[in-house]
Order: structure tokens, then sequence, then C-alpha cells
């Protein structure tokens, strides 16, 4: 037997597939939606860990027994512990937005007292982690006050299962803590918070019984993995709750981009916060709305390194595919829409490079 649990722990759904190395076939398992946030004023979006976690583990429970597990998360959420193990807070998605918050008449987020640096892969903006750690210092000091373990959600569900806070560079970075190129926590300004311990390569953390668990992945960073993009003249759009466009690069750069890291030590240069499925979703396909979205994208694009073709990937391009292809035509660049790719792909080629080296 060689068969890999493959997990995505994504926004909109948690999905799950069987991979067969001997067959080269991938089986869809199953997928339910993620977790509906608890009911907490806008703007804190918070959701109950054992709601995401519970139903992960009866999942691998009933599919067992698998070689290894290889996860797939969203980025830039946390949740704070102890270092027993104890959880102090829900899981703070990357859709909350507390250090928006006025305090004394300021918004807590033009407090915050450092800038972090492009080495970091991140940059300060409302849903960083680290400037929602600021905000919850000030609204809830006792509480943060308790705290000595940082979780990602990917870390926190390797730590679930095999007791060990690790996750890879591609999920740490984007809390803004890390130096991207060597893996180490080096911008924390708690330092009594222990971060995850942030692997450069995906390696096995630890085990849950005989099935080794893999460093978790940014699901960004496998969804381009498995997009089969082509690196030199190809901008890669993934839209689903939130878009980004991005492109790769062998070189570290710097720009009006996140530089995040990717896999073989390039970098992912990444304009966030696009428009994208929330918005879709909501708005009626008019030709104002479709030129909305052209203005949106193509305002990245300036921002990036120039490529030739837009390969646009992501679940709202299977549902909308008829207004993502009038998008494209307002933006007057070739455009390709693979709507049959998602992270889960992208953890299959990780897994392919790691059993074949």
């Amino acid at each position: 037997m060689s068969k890999t649990l493959l997990i995505d722990l994504g926004s909109t759904s948690i999905k799950f597939a069987i991979f067969d190395k001997e067959n080269k076939i991938k089986s869809t398992v199953s997928s339910f939606p993620f977790p509906n946030p608890l009911s907490n004023p806008s703007p804190l979006f918070e959701v109950n860990a054992e709601d995401i976690v519970q139903p992960i583990l009866k999942m691998i429970e009933s599919v067992s027994p698998v070689d290894r597990i290889y996860i797939s998360t969203q980025m830039h959420g946390y949740l704070l512990g102890t270092r027993d193990g104890k959880l102090l807070t829900p899981y703070i998605s990357w859709q909350d937005q507390r250090s928006t918050l006025h305090m004394n008449g300021h918004r807590l987020l033009d407090q915050f007292p450092v800038r972090l640096p492009p080495i970091s892969g991140s940059t300060i903006r409302p849903n960083s982690p680290t400037c929602s750690l600021f905000a919850m210092s000030h609204i809830d000091p006792e509480l943060f006050s308790q705290a000595t373990e940082f979780y990602t959600l990917g870390s926190y569900l390797a730590y679930h299962l095999t007791g060990v806070n690790a996750t890879h560079i591609t999920d740490a970075a984007a809390s803004g803590m890390y130096n991207k190129e060597d893996g180490s926590p080096q911008f924390n300004i708690y330092p009594f918070l222990r971060t995850p311990q942030a692997t450069l390569k995906v390696e096995p953390v630890g085990h849950w019984g005989q099935t080794a668990v893999y460093s978790p992945v940014g699901d960004q960073q496998a969804s381009v993995r498995g997009s089969g993009l082509q690196h030199e003249h190809q901008y890669l759009l993934n839209l689903g709750t939130a878009a980004q466009l991005c492109v790769v690069s062998d070189a570290y750069q710097f720009g009006d981009f996140e530089s995040r890291p990717y896999f073989e030590g390039k970098t992912l240069c990444t304009v966030s916060g696009l428009l994208g499925g929330k918005e879709i979703a909501t708005q009626t396909h008019s030709l104002k709305f479709v030129q909305l979205l052209a203005d949106d994208y193509f305002t990245a694009m300036g921002k990036l390194p120039a490529r030739k073709e837009i390969l646009v990937i992501g679940g709202v391009s299977i549902h909308h595919r008829e207004l993502i292809a009038d998008v494209c035509d307002s933006l007057q660049i070739p455009c390709r829409i693979r709507p049959d790719t998602d992270a889960l792909d992208g953890l299959i080629s990780l897994l392919l490079e790691e059993i074949t080296t």
C-alpha cells in the first residue's frame, strides 16, 4: 500500500482526496463546508476550533490506514494557547479585522509600532496576524497575557495530530513573524509567544499512529503548484473567497507586492485582497461590475513583473466562467481558465517530488 490522504483547509470548504501512488489515481473522498463563524460582531471573525478539527479527525479515521497526510491550509489566521496545549482563543480567521477597531479615538492598526521588512514576505494589513495580536493585547490584555503558544491553522492541525507545533514556511510566513529565506522567527514583537517550527521543505513533522504527517503548506502556493503555471509568461489569478494575482520569480524581488515564499527557493510575487468570490456572489453581473473587476485586476498587473497571459483558477471560475471570460476580454490580454485544478493537485505534485527524490 502506498496511499496518501490529501487535505485542503479552504475558506469555503474542507476537501479530502486519496492519492494512490502505485496507480497515479486521485480519488475524491469527501468535502464539507468550512464551519460558520461564531456570532461575534463585525469586524471579528472567529470559528470554533473543534468544529474544524473534529470532522477532520473523523475523516482521517474513516480512510485509515494511509501512509502519509499532506495538508494545504488557508493562511493569515491563527489561534493562541498555552504550553500545555490548552486553547485560549477560537480560530481567528484571515477575514477578522479587529485591528480596525478604535481605542482612544484612533484605529489600533494605525498605532502598530513596527514595520514588517520585505524579507518577511508579509505586509501590514487589517487582517495581518501581527496587527491582530497587537489589537488583542489592547482589547483583552488579561487573556493575551496568558498566551504562550501561537498556531497557524495548519500548525494547529499538525499539533493536534502529532503533538508538534510545526508548519511549512509558505504557511508560517503569512503570520509576518518569519524570515522567509531561512525560516527563522525574527519579527515576533511578542517574544513570550512561541511560534511554530517552520520547515523549508515539505517533510514529516510527526506521526498520527503509523501515518506520517507532513508540514502544512499555504493554500495559495499549493494552488499555484497544481495549476501548471508557465512561470516565464503567465500571471496567475486565483479566484477564491478573496482573490490574488501573482507571478512566480526565480529570484527574490522587491515591489508594490508581497514577496511570499514559494517552493524550491522561488518567490511568489503576490497582490492580495482583490475582489473575489465574496463580491461576485453578491453582485449583479452587469457591464459595470465586469469593468470594476477588470480595473481591480489591471491595477494589480501593473504592480507585478510583466507577463503575457493570465491563467485563472479557483472555485469562482467554475461557477462564473462566463463572467470571468468577460473580465479577461476587458483586460485585453490572452486568458486561460482552468477550473479543474485546485490545491489538492499541488499537494500531489509535492508528494510525487518527495517520493521520487
